[in-house]
């Protein structure tokens, strides 16, 4: 950092401005004592970057500071700078402008993150793709938040082009204050960014070209450790040095209050269709328990849900490898949609404490004793007032929270006590596991059986089949009564199935799971073989209750197997309603 007389491009006249754009603020490094100033230089020569703990406005000459780019980068259409600041004050604000031979820049400002426990604001959230008005209604929320930063969870455009991203920052420039304030933000590799593994590095000069760090934030209140969930798929060898690097890593901050980590792709996805983490689990899942992660914030599946505490496990109770542990278990939220295709919340876990499908982010409010979670729609933007220095902690006027039974706001450390937990309404079974289904091999003669049905395990009530046969597909149906719909809030169909089924409510398909998109036939085959089956507990299918009608609904299931060798088949089914 250098301090001296600007120069005669200072002194050029105030309305000359600068030929620089795209501007955003990252961190590699402390958070408290550095930052890096990035942007693109249009056009011009010698842009240094000019700052001071004091508002000069546009007026070059009265900083003290000024500093050339420390890095140069020309990539997908842009002319990238970046002025990494070192030796800052923790806690401060820092004003800055670039000036270059053509004037003077946008007079912008920035935190710095303190050095010590104290409360700050931060926004977590993702995939924002290529749908620009929800993307351009949340980046104006994050400005009227004035959060400390932004934790963003990849995918941040279709496919990472120089157009998408011109527009991407274009639009990333409405999350600056109308005082010039502009969060940092902690970036995050997602799948759309695999045409070139190093992109986060060379747009936001993330401190590892393989996209995985951590950074604590005010001394030992809170660790963010960032991963990497795409090397797993586009780059494997470097899989083992992230794993190390994370192992070794963790247990080096054992007095860290909040430990938080973040990857792109979800450990459990809570919609269907979406491929299982089975290796992050197998890699992180024990270790984040073990180490005291608090909250693990992941995105990719658009749209939003929240669980209870877990931890690893495959015991009794436990499903998909996690079981609720609130005295000692970590926090899932997510799952991006920050503008990305809303897709529906139909896969929910026993451990699932809310989930819906909205344009959000996460509000988070950070004080030493507490986290206090809030879901913020991006819903009458407009009409929200914006908050202030003063008033950093408050919610803002006219911004919708998703409120769902649960409560608005989740808290950590999560107590079931706390007034800010209200403990949701149970579903009610109106067709329980262990009823009278009809069945059919082809659509036409049916006969009558008590769940579960099936063939090739001792726990089914067995099908008649033809010698030798093994057919692909068996067909179920039911009806079950519903006297007034409008009164359903939730409607849940807890499925237990081999190998896969597409269920239809009233004729709609509502439920597909283990089968490919597209159409289907009595002949399509399951996309995976399933080792076992949970007669515990069904996967629990959340669907919308608009497909019910007064009266009799009639549901139709078709359960395919994986393989014509399949040795097994077995299939029950439960409806649960919230009035």
């Amino acid at each position: 950092m250098r301090t001296k007389a600007i120069g005669l491009m200072a002194l050029f006249p105030l309305l000359c401005l600068g030929k620089a754009d795209f501007y955003r603020v990252a961190w590699r490094s402390d958070p408290a004592t550095t930052a890096v100033i990035c942007w693109n230089q249009v056009s011009g020569e010698n842009p240094e970057v000019c700052f001071d703990t004091v508002d000069h406005d546009r007026k070059a000459i009265a900083y003290r500071h000024r500093q050339a780019p420390s890095r140069t980068l020309e990539y997908r259409g842009m002319n990238n700078h970046f002025v990494r600041l070192e030796n800052l004050k923790p806690d401060t604000a820092y004003y800055f402008v670039v000036c270059d031979s053509e004037g003077v820049g946008r007079r912008l400002w920035f935190k710095t993150a303190p050095d010590k426990p104290q409360p700050f604001t931060f926004v977590a959230g993702g995939d924002s793709r290529t749908n620009r008005d929800p993307r351009r209604e949340g980046n104006k929320l994050v400005a009227k938040l004035r959060p400390l930063f932004v934790l963003f969870g990849g995918d941040y455009s279709g496919s990472g082009t120089a157009p998408q991203w011109a527009e991407w920052f274009e639009d990333w420039q409405l999350t600056i204050g109308e005082d010039g304030r502009i969060p940092p933000i902690i970036a995050t590799h997602g799948n759309h960014e695999n045409a070139d593994m190093q992109m986060m590095e060379h747009l936001f000069d993330t401190p590892h070209p393989d996209q995985y760090y951590s950074l604590g934030i005010g001394g030992d209140m809170m660790r963010i450790w960032v991963l990497n969930s795409e090397l797993e798929y586009k780059d494997a060898d470097k899989v083992p040095e992230q794993n190390e690097w994370i192992r070794s890593d963790l247990p080096k901050h054992p007095g860290v209050q909040w430990k938080l980590a973040t990857y792109h792709r979800p450990m459990r996805p809570h919609t269907a269709h979406k491929s299982e983490g089975l290796n992050r689990i197998d890699w992180w899942a024990r270790l984040f328990h073990a180490q005291g992660v608090d909250l693990v914030v992941e995105s990719d599946t658009h749209m939003t849900k929240r669980s209870y505490p877990v931890r690893p496990s495959e015991g009794e109770g436990s499903y998909e490898g996690f079981i609720r542990d609130d005295q000692n278990g970590f926090v899932f939220i997510g799952e991006g949609s920050w503008g990305a295709p809303k897709r529906p919340p139909n896969d929910d876990k026993p451990w699932t404490m809310a989930s819906e499908s909205f344009y959000q982010f996460k509000w988070i409010q950070a004080f030493p004793h507490e986290l206090l979670i809030r879901t913020v729609k991006f819903e009458n933007v407009d009409a929200v007032e914006p908050l202030t220095e003063g008033n950093l902690f408050d919610e803002p006027e006219s911004m919708v929270f998703w409120e769902p039974e649960s409560g608005k706001v989740l808290r950590l450390p999560f107590d079931a006590s706390h007034p800010s937990y209200s403990t949701p309404i149970e579903p009610r079974t109106i067709l329980a596991n262990g009823s009278e289904w009809e069945w059919s091999l082809d659509g036409t003669g049916w006969s009558t059986g008590v769940a579960p049905l099936g063939y090739g395990d001792e726990k089914v009530n067995p099908i008649d089949l033809p010698d030798g046969e093994k057919p692909i597909s068996v067909r179920f149906r039911k009806t079950f009564g519903v006297a007034d719909p409008a009164e359903v809030s939730r409607l849940f169909f807890d499925v237990k199935v081999d190998d896969g089924c597409l269920i239809k409510l009233n004729g709609q398909e509502v439920v597909r799971y283990n089968l490919p998109d597209g159409e289907t036939t009595p002949q399509t085959r399951a996309s995976m073989k399933m080792v076992g089956w949970k007669f515990k507990s069904g996967i629990p299918f959340p669907v919308d209750p608009k497909h019910l009608k007064p009266g009799a609904n009639e549901i139709e299931v078709r359960v395919h197997q994986q393989s014509p060798t399949s040795s097994d088949l077995m299939f029950d089914m439960a409806v649960r309603i919230k009035e």
